[in-house]
Protein backbone atom coordinates (compact mmCIF):
# COMPACT_ATOMS: atom_id res chain seq x y z
CA UNK A 1 0.00 0.00 0.00
CA UNK A 2 1.37 3.50 -0.91
CA UNK A 3 2.22 5.64 1.83
CA UNK A 4 1.48 9.17 2.28
CA UNK A 5 4.49 10.43 0.94
CA UNK A 6 4.41 8.97 -2.35
CA UNK A 7 0.69 9.53 -3.03
CA UNK A 8 2.08 13.27 -2.26
CA UNK A 9 4.64 13.11 -4.89
CA UNK A 10 2.41 11.05 -7.64
CA UNK A 11 0.24 14.43 -7.17
CA UNK A 12 2.40 16.76 -7.85
CA UNK A 13 3.94 14.81 -10.78
CA UNK A 14 0.71 14.57 -12.05
CA UNK A 15 -0.60 18.55 -11.56
CA UNK A 16 3.05 18.92 -13.49
CA UNK A 17 2.36 16.74 -16.37
CA UNK A 18 -1.48 18.60 -16.65
CA UNK A 19 0.60 21.88 -16.63
CA UNK A 20 3.02 20.83 -19.48
CA UNK A 21 0.30 19.28 -21.70
CA UNK A 22 -2.09 22.26 -21.67
CA UNK A 23 -2.39 25.16 -24.09
CA UNK A 24 -0.08 28.32 -22.91
CA UNK A 25 -1.77 31.31 -22.48
CA UNK A 26 -0.59 34.50 -24.47
CA UNK A 27 2.54 36.51 -22.71
CA UNK A 28 0.97 39.53 -21.71
CA UNK A 29 2.10 42.74 -21.29
CA UNK A 30 3.11 44.39 -18.05
CA UNK A 31 2.65 48.09 -18.86
CA UNK A 32 5.33 50.58 -19.43
CA UNK A 33 8.79 49.83 -18.20
CA UNK A 34 12.67 50.01 -18.46
CA UNK A 35 14.50 48.04 -21.31
CA UNK A 36 17.35 45.51 -20.17
CA UNK A 37 20.27 47.09 -22.66
CA UNK A 38 19.66 50.55 -19.76
CA UNK A 39 21.44 48.11 -17.22
CA UNK A 40 23.55 46.50 -20.01
CA UNK A 41 25.23 49.55 -21.18
CA UNK A 42 26.55 52.51 -19.07
CA UNK A 43 24.77 55.50 -18.79
CA UNK A 44 28.02 57.10 -19.01
CA UNK A 45 29.79 58.42 -22.81
CA UNK A 46 33.60 58.13 -20.58
CA UNK A 47 32.74 54.16 -20.57
CA UNK A 48 33.45 54.09 -24.50
CA UNK A 49 36.43 55.54 -24.77
CA UNK A 50 39.99 54.09 -23.60
CA UNK A 51 42.04 56.95 -21.55
CA UNK A 52 44.50 57.20 -24.15
CA UNK A 53 41.82 57.80 -26.58
CA UNK A 54 40.17 60.63 -24.59
CA UNK A 55 41.79 63.11 -25.93
CA UNK A 56 41.85 62.36 -29.59
CA UNK A 57 41.00 64.61 -32.38
CA UNK A 58 38.19 63.46 -34.20
CA UNK A 59 38.44 65.77 -36.76
CA UNK A 60 41.69 66.59 -39.03
CA UNK A 61 42.51 70.40 -38.83
CA UNK A 62 41.37 70.84 -42.46
CA UNK A 63 37.68 69.02 -41.79
CA UNK A 64 37.39 71.41 -38.40
CA UNK A 65 38.12 74.08 -40.68
CA UNK A 66 35.80 73.43 -43.42
CA UNK A 67 33.05 72.52 -41.32
CA UNK A 68 33.18 75.78 -39.38
CA UNK A 69 33.43 77.81 -42.69
CA UNK A 70 29.55 75.73 -43.51
CA UNK A 71 28.39 76.80 -40.37
CA UNK A 72 29.19 80.29 -40.44
CA UNK A 73 27.65 80.40 -43.98
CA UNK A 74 24.36 78.61 -43.00
CA UNK A 75 23.90 80.21 -40.08
CA UNK A 76 24.44 83.85 -41.88
CA UNK A 77 22.75 83.23 -44.98
CA UNK A 78 18.93 84.80 -44.01
CA UNK A 79 21.36 87.94 -43.15
CA UNK A 80 22.52 87.96 -46.98
CA UNK A 81 18.84 87.20 -48.33
CA UNK A 82 16.92 89.98 -50.67
CA UNK A 83 13.62 88.39 -50.93
CA UNK A 84 12.59 85.01 -49.21
CA UNK A 85 13.12 81.73 -50.32
CA UNK A 86 9.74 80.15 -49.66
CA UNK A 87 7.37 80.73 -52.38
CA UNK A 88 3.50 82.31 -50.66
CA UNK A 89 1.93 78.73 -51.87
CA UNK A 90 4.34 76.97 -49.88
CA UNK A 91 4.83 79.25 -47.38
CA UNK A 92 0.42 79.28 -46.80
CA UNK A 93 0.12 75.68 -47.24
CA UNK A 94 -1.17 74.79 -43.67
CA UNK A 95 -2.82 77.95 -43.45
CA UNK A 96 -4.89 78.23 -46.63
CA UNK A 97 -6.51 74.73 -45.39
CA UNK A 98 -10.20 75.16 -45.59
CA UNK A 99 -11.15 72.49 -42.91
CA UNK A 100 -9.55 72.08 -39.35
CA UNK A 101 -7.60 69.28 -37.75
CA UNK A 102 -6.79 67.50 -35.20
CA UNK A 103 -7.58 68.51 -31.39
CA UNK A 104 -6.78 70.93 -29.17
CA UNK A 105 -6.84 69.61 -25.86
CA UNK A 106 -8.58 66.82 -24.25
CA UNK A 107 -11.31 65.80 -26.73
CA UNK A 108 -11.91 69.53 -27.92
CA UNK A 109 -11.61 69.23 -31.65
CA UNK A 110 -10.07 72.71 -33.62
CA UNK A 111 -13.47 74.38 -35.57
CA UNK A 112 -13.52 75.48 -38.86
CA UNK A 113 -13.94 79.21 -37.71
CA UNK A 114 -11.18 78.71 -35.85
CA UNK A 115 -8.91 77.46 -38.55
CA UNK A 116 -10.34 80.82 -40.70
CA UNK A 117 -9.60 83.66 -37.84
CA UNK A 118 -5.88 82.54 -38.08
CA UNK A 119 -5.77 82.47 -41.99
CA UNK A 120 -7.24 86.34 -41.77
CA UNK A 121 -4.90 87.25 -39.24
CA UNK A 122 -1.88 85.57 -40.82
CA UNK A 123 -3.29 87.53 -44.34
CA UNK A 124 -0.66 85.29 -46.63
CA UNK A 125 -2.29 87.63 -50.03
CA UNK A 126 0.65 89.99 -48.47
CA UNK A 127 3.17 87.78 -48.13
CA UNK A 128 6.13 88.71 -48.20
CA UNK A 129 4.88 92.19 -45.93
CA UNK A 130 8.33 92.60 -44.00
CA UNK A 131 11.18 91.29 -45.98
CA UNK A 132 13.68 92.50 -43.09
CA UNK A 133 16.82 90.52 -41.30
CA UNK A 134 16.14 89.83 -37.76
CA UNK A 135 17.58 88.07 -35.02
CA UNK A 136 15.72 85.59 -32.19
CA UNK A 137 15.93 87.54 -28.79
CA UNK A 138 14.82 84.59 -26.11
CA UNK A 139 14.82 80.92 -27.47
CA UNK A 140 11.67 80.46 -29.08
CA UNK A 141 9.32 77.37 -30.62
CA UNK A 142 9.00 77.77 -34.45
CA UNK A 143 5.24 76.88 -35.28
CA UNK A 144 3.35 75.66 -38.14
CA UNK A 145 1.05 78.24 -37.50
CA UNK A 146 0.64 81.79 -35.95
CA UNK A 147 -0.93 80.26 -32.69
CA UNK A 148 -0.12 79.22 -29.49
CA UNK A 149 -2.33 76.69 -29.10
CA UNK A 150 -1.53 73.01 -29.73
CA UNK A 151 -2.62 70.82 -32.60
CA UNK A 152 -2.97 67.03 -32.01
CA UNK A 153 -3.87 64.10 -34.02
CA UNK A 154 -5.56 62.57 -31.19
CA UNK A 155 -7.47 63.34 -27.65
CA UNK A 156 -4.85 64.55 -25.21
CA UNK A 157 -5.27 65.41 -21.79
CA UNK A 158 -1.66 65.39 -20.92
CA UNK A 159 0.39 67.10 -23.35
CA UNK A 160 3.60 66.18 -20.54
CA UNK A 161 2.87 62.69 -21.34
CA UNK A 162 2.13 62.56 -24.99
CA UNK A 163 4.18 65.22 -26.24
CA UNK A 164 3.27 65.31 -29.80
CA UNK A 165 2.15 68.83 -31.28
CA UNK A 166 1.71 68.50 -34.92
CA UNK A 167 1.71 72.65 -35.22
CA UNK A 168 5.55 72.57 -33.35
CA UNK A 169 8.40 72.27 -35.96
CA UNK A 170 11.30 73.42 -33.86
CA UNK A 171 13.23 75.26 -31.11
CA UNK A 172 15.06 78.29 -32.27
CA UNK A 173 17.72 79.42 -30.00
CA UNK A 174 18.20 83.26 -28.79
CA UNK A 175 20.92 84.52 -31.36
CA UNK A 176 19.74 82.57 -34.34
CA UNK A 177 19.92 85.11 -37.39
CA UNK A 178 16.45 85.10 -39.39
CA UNK A 179 14.48 86.81 -42.02
CA UNK A 180 11.55 88.54 -41.15
CA UNK A 181 8.74 87.71 -44.17
CA UNK A 182 5.32 88.26 -42.83
CA UNK A 183 3.64 89.96 -39.76
CA UNK A 184 0.25 88.87 -38.97
CA UNK A 185 -2.18 91.65 -38.69
CA UNK A 186 -2.24 91.99 -34.89
CA UNK A 187 1.16 92.31 -35.29
CA UNK A 188 1.17 89.33 -32.64
CA UNK A 189 3.37 86.62 -34.96
CA UNK A 190 6.23 86.49 -37.70
CA UNK A 191 6.21 84.05 -40.51
CA UNK A 192 10.30 83.57 -40.79
CA UNK A 193 12.97 82.04 -43.18
CA UNK A 194 15.44 80.58 -40.41
CA UNK A 195 18.24 78.12 -41.16
CA UNK A 196 16.56 75.38 -39.62
CA UNK A 197 13.17 75.55 -41.16
CA UNK A 198 10.50 78.01 -41.60
CA UNK A 199 7.29 79.22 -39.53
CA UNK A 200 5.69 81.62 -37.46
CA UNK A 201 7.41 82.90 -34.10
CA UNK A 202 5.95 85.34 -31.54
CA UNK A 203 6.95 88.95 -32.69
CA UNK A 204 7.75 89.40 -28.94
CA UNK A 205 10.77 86.89 -29.27
CA UNK A 206 12.41 88.63 -32.37
CA UNK A 207 13.80 91.75 -33.46
CA UNK A 208 15.04 93.51 -36.65
CA UNK A 209 18.49 94.36 -36.64
CA UNK A 210 20.54 97.15 -38.80
CA UNK A 211 23.72 97.13 -40.75
CA UNK A 212 25.92 98.23 -37.86
CA UNK A 213 23.94 95.56 -35.43
CA UNK A 214 24.38 92.62 -38.25
CA UNK A 215 28.61 94.24 -38.98
CA UNK A 216 29.56 93.86 -34.98
CA UNK A 217 27.65 90.12 -34.34
CA UNK A 218 29.44 88.84 -37.19
CA UNK A 219 32.56 90.32 -37.06
CA UNK A 220 33.07 88.61 -33.02
CA UNK A 221 34.60 85.36 -32.16
CA UNK A 222 31.89 82.79 -31.89
CA UNK A 223 31.38 81.07 -28.40
CA UNK A 224 29.56 77.91 -27.75
CA UNK A 225 27.48 77.67 -24.48
CA UNK A 226 29.04 74.13 -22.88
CA UNK A 227 26.57 74.04 -19.77
CA UNK A 228 23.24 73.21 -19.98
CA UNK A 229 20.46 76.16 -18.51
CA UNK A 230 22.71 78.84 -18.42
CA UNK A 231 21.99 82.49 -17.31
CA UNK A 232 22.77 84.88 -19.79
CA UNK A 233 24.40 87.31 -16.93
CA UNK A 234 21.20 89.90 -15.99
CA UNK A 235 19.43 89.75 -19.01
CA UNK A 236 16.93 87.63 -17.75
CA UNK A 237 17.25 84.80 -21.01
CA UNK A 238 19.16 81.41 -20.58
CA UNK A 239 20.80 79.77 -22.91
CA UNK A 240 21.56 75.47 -23.05
CA UNK A 241 24.21 73.35 -24.86
CA UNK A 242 23.92 74.18 -29.01
CA UNK A 243 23.74 77.79 -28.41
CA UNK A 244 25.94 80.26 -29.88
CA UNK A 245 27.01 83.61 -29.23
CA UNK A 246 29.79 85.77 -30.37
CA UNK A 247 32.05 86.92 -27.11
CA UNK A 248 33.33 89.55 -25.89
CA UNK A 249 36.39 88.30 -23.27
CA UNK A 250 36.57 85.82 -20.88
CA UNK A 251 33.40 84.30 -19.92
CA UNK A 252 31.58 87.30 -21.75
CA UNK A 253 28.97 86.84 -24.52
CA UNK A 254 26.59 89.52 -27.12
CA UNK A 255 23.02 88.72 -26.39
CA UNK A 256 20.49 90.47 -28.37
CA UNK A 257 17.51 92.46 -26.92
CA UNK A 258 14.70 94.20 -27.90
CA UNK A 259 15.46 98.00 -27.70
CA UNK A 260 12.63 101.10 -27.23
CA UNK A 261 12.67 100.97 -30.74
CA UNK A 262 11.65 97.55 -31.60
CA UNK A 263 15.10 96.98 -33.32
CA UNK A 264 17.77 94.84 -31.45
CA UNK A 265 20.55 96.15 -29.82
CA UNK A 266 23.53 94.15 -28.04
CA UNK A 267 24.32 93.87 -24.46
CA UNK A 268 27.07 91.92 -22.95
CA UNK A 269 26.30 89.14 -20.59
CA UNK A 270 28.91 87.69 -17.87
CA UNK A 271 28.48 84.12 -17.67
CA UNK A 272 29.67 81.64 -14.69
CA UNK A 273 33.40 80.43 -15.51
CA UNK A 274 33.02 77.15 -17.87
CA UNK A 275 29.88 77.75 -19.34
CA UNK A 276 31.24 79.29 -22.42
CA UNK A 277 34.03 78.35 -24.46
CA UNK A 278 35.32 79.87 -27.87
CA UNK A 279 33.91 77.89 -31.03
CA UNK A 280 34.76 75.39 -32.34
CA UNK A 281 35.81 73.25 -29.44
CA UNK A 282 38.46 70.92 -30.45
CA UNK A 283 36.38 67.63 -31.25
CA UNK A 284 37.70 64.55 -29.25
CA UNK A 285 35.64 61.86 -27.51
CA UNK A 286 36.47 63.27 -23.71
CA UNK A 287 34.82 66.63 -25.28
CA UNK A 288 31.86 65.13 -26.64
CA UNK A 289 31.31 62.98 -23.23
CA UNK A 290 31.93 65.89 -21.04
CA UNK A 291 28.76 67.81 -23.54
CA UNK A 292 26.59 64.46 -23.93
CA UNK A 293 26.76 63.09 -20.22
CA UNK A 294 24.54 66.18 -19.87
CA UNK A 295 21.88 65.64 -22.23
CA UNK A 296 21.63 61.65 -20.67
CA UNK A 297 17.94 61.25 -18.95
CA UNK A 298 16.74 64.73 -20.08
CA UNK A 299 13.03 64.13 -21.26
CA UNK A 300 11.89 63.98 -24.23
CA UNK A 301 10.20 67.09 -26.46
CA UNK A 302 8.90 66.63 -30.01
CA UNK A 303 9.86 69.38 -31.87
CA UNK A 304 11.36 71.49 -28.87
CA UNK A 305 8.15 71.07 -26.57
CA UNK A 306 8.50 72.02 -23.53
CA UNK A 307 11.82 73.63 -24.04
CA UNK A 308 13.25 69.85 -24.31
CA UNK A 309 15.17 68.24 -27.38
CA UNK A 310 13.76 65.46 -29.57
CA UNK A 311 16.24 63.02 -31.12
CA UNK A 312 17.71 65.51 -34.03
CA UNK A 313 17.51 68.28 -31.63
CA UNK A 314 19.56 66.46 -29.78
CA UNK A 315 22.41 65.52 -32.06
CA UNK A 316 22.16 69.31 -33.79
CA UNK A 317 22.84 70.88 -30.66
CA UNK A 318 25.92 68.23 -29.55
CA UNK A 319 27.73 68.94 -32.76
CA UNK A 320 27.11 72.71 -32.95
CA UNK A 321 29.82 73.35 -30.44
CA UNK A 322 32.36 71.60 -32.78
CA UNK A 323 31.42 74.18 -35.40
CA UNK A 324 29.56 71.13 -37.23
CA UNK A 325 26.16 71.88 -38.39
CA UNK A 326 23.23 69.87 -38.47
CA UNK A 327 19.82 70.40 -40.24
CA UNK A 328 16.31 70.07 -38.65
CA UNK A 329 15.34 66.45 -39.21
CA UNK A 330 16.74 62.95 -38.99
CA UNK A 331 16.45 62.31 -43.15
CA UNK A 332 18.49 65.59 -43.93
CA UNK A 333 20.91 64.68 -41.05
CA UNK A 334 21.91 61.45 -42.93
CA UNK A 335 22.90 63.33 -45.56
CA UNK A 336 25.44 65.80 -43.70
CA UNK A 337 28.55 63.78 -44.06
CA UNK A 338 29.92 60.75 -45.71
CA UNK A 339 26.94 58.41 -46.27
CA UNK A 340 27.13 54.91 -46.12
CA UNK A 341 24.22 52.56 -47.02
CA UNK A 342 22.35 50.03 -44.21
CA UNK A 343 19.75 48.77 -46.81
CA UNK A 344 19.22 45.46 -47.62
CA UNK A 345 21.63 43.99 -44.59
CA UNK A 346 20.63 41.94 -41.71
CA UNK A 347 20.95 43.47 -37.94
CA UNK A 348 24.10 41.62 -37.75
CA UNK A 349 25.76 43.00 -41.09
CA UNK A 350 24.55 46.74 -39.65
CA UNK A 351 26.60 46.21 -36.49
CA UNK A 352 29.31 45.05 -38.37
CA UNK A 353 29.23 48.03 -40.76
CA UNK A 354 28.98 50.14 -37.76
CA UNK A 355 31.78 49.00 -35.83
CA UNK A 356 34.02 49.14 -38.85
CA UNK A 357 33.42 51.87 -40.84
CA UNK A 358 31.98 54.10 -38.33
CA UNK A 359 33.73 56.70 -36.33
CA UNK A 360 32.95 56.78 -32.53
CA UNK A 361 30.95 60.30 -31.67
CA UNK A 362 30.88 61.37 -34.87
CA UNK A 363 28.92 59.39 -36.74
CA UNK A 364 24.97 59.14 -37.31
CA UNK A 365 22.94 56.00 -37.89
CA UNK A 366 19.48 56.68 -39.41
CA UNK A 367 16.17 55.38 -40.04
CA UNK A 368 12.72 57.38 -41.45
CA UNK A 369 12.14 59.26 -38.06
CA UNK A 370 15.03 58.80 -36.11
CA UNK A 371 18.99 59.76 -35.60
CA UNK A 372 20.94 58.35 -33.00
CA UNK A 373 24.77 59.00 -32.43
CA UNK A 374 27.35 56.12 -32.65
CA UNK A 375 29.63 56.48 -29.94
CA UNK A 376 31.71 53.34 -29.65
CA UNK A 377 31.22 49.57 -28.33
CA UNK A 378 30.40 47.69 -25.16
CA UNK A 379 31.44 44.48 -25.01
CA UNK A 380 31.75 44.04 -28.59
CA UNK A 381 28.40 45.60 -29.44
CA UNK A 382 27.62 48.85 -31.34
CA UNK A 383 26.29 51.57 -28.69
CA UNK A 384 24.04 54.86 -29.72
CA UNK A 385 23.28 57.76 -28.05
CA UNK A 386 19.96 58.72 -28.15
CA UNK A 387 16.58 61.01 -27.45
CA UNK A 388 13.97 58.31 -27.93
CA UNK A 389 10.58 58.28 -27.23
CA UNK A 390 9.58 54.36 -27.21
CA UNK A 391 9.86 51.21 -28.74
CA UNK A 392 6.82 49.61 -30.93
CA UNK A 393 5.02 47.19 -29.32
CA UNK A 394 1.55 45.75 -29.47
CA UNK A 395 -0.48 46.35 -26.29
CA UNK A 396 -4.00 45.23 -24.94
CA UNK A 397 -6.54 47.53 -27.52
CA UNK A 398 -7.02 51.52 -26.36
CA UNK A 399 -3.22 51.48 -24.67
CA UNK A 400 -0.57 53.19 -26.42
CA UNK A 401 1.27 50.92 -28.59
CA UNK A 402 4.96 51.83 -27.25
CA UNK A 403 6.96 51.31 -24.39
CA UNK A 404 7.64 54.64 -23.37
CA UNK A 405 11.66 55.50 -22.52
CA UNK A 406 10.92 59.23 -22.81
CA UNK A 407 14.12 60.14 -22.88
CA UNK A 408 18.04 60.37 -23.74
CA UNK A 409 19.60 57.07 -23.20
CA UNK A 410 22.58 54.57 -24.20
CA UNK A 411 21.77 51.33 -26.14
CA UNK A 412 22.11 48.85 -28.46
CA UNK A 413 21.13 49.28 -32.39
CA UNK A 414 18.69 46.83 -31.05
CA UNK A 415 16.59 48.24 -28.00
CA UNK A 416 14.33 46.20 -25.96
CA UNK A 417 14.67 42.89 -28.16
CA UNK A 418 14.04 41.05 -25.02
CA UNK A 419 10.44 42.51 -24.88
CA UNK A 420 7.81 39.60 -26.06
CA UNK A 421 5.27 41.79 -27.62
CA UNK A 422 7.32 43.57 -29.93
CA UNK A 423 5.73 44.68 -32.83
CA UNK A 424 6.37 42.11 -35.92
CA UNK A 425 9.35 41.05 -33.57
CA UNK A 426 11.45 43.95 -34.92
CA UNK A 427 13.28 46.59 -33.03
CA UNK A 428 14.57 49.69 -34.37
CA UNK A 429 17.66 47.72 -35.91
CA UNK A 430 15.94 46.78 -38.47
CA UNK A 431 14.81 49.68 -39.58
CA UNK A 432 18.23 51.83 -39.89
CA UNK A 433 19.56 52.70 -43.03
CA UNK A 434 22.34 54.98 -43.53
CA UNK A 435 25.75 54.97 -41.58
CA UNK A 436 26.64 58.94 -41.60
CA UNK A 437 29.83 59.95 -40.84
CA UNK A 438 30.23 62.90 -40.13
CA UNK A 439 32.95 65.79 -41.34
CA UNK A 440 33.88 63.71 -44.18
CA UNK A 441 32.99 64.24 -47.48
CA UNK A 442 28.78 64.01 -48.45
CA UNK A 443 28.64 60.84 -50.83
CA UNK A 444 25.98 58.22 -51.89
Amino acid sequence: MPTRALCHVCLLLCLALLAGCAAKGPVVYQGRQDIADLSRFPQDLTAYYAGSDANRPILSPAEAAAALSKYRRTVYAAWGMSKPSVSRRDASLMVNRKTARGWKNGSRKWTNAEWARMRANANMARYPNVNKPGIVVRSTDLREMPTHEPRFTKPTPNPREDPFDYFQYSRLPIGLPVLLCQISKDRRWYYVETPIACGWVDAQDLAPVSEPFMAMWQAASPGAIVRENVQLGTTQRTADIGVILPMAGDNTVLVPVKGASGEAVITRAVLEPGCVEPMPLRMTPANVARLGNQMIGQKYGWGGMFALRDCSAMTRDLMAPFGIWLPRNSQAQARAGERISLRDMSVRERELTVRSRGVPFASLVTMKGHVVLYVGTWKGRPVILHDIWGIRVDEPEGEDDRLILGRVVLTSLTPGRELPNLTEGKTIGERFHTLTVLGGTPGN
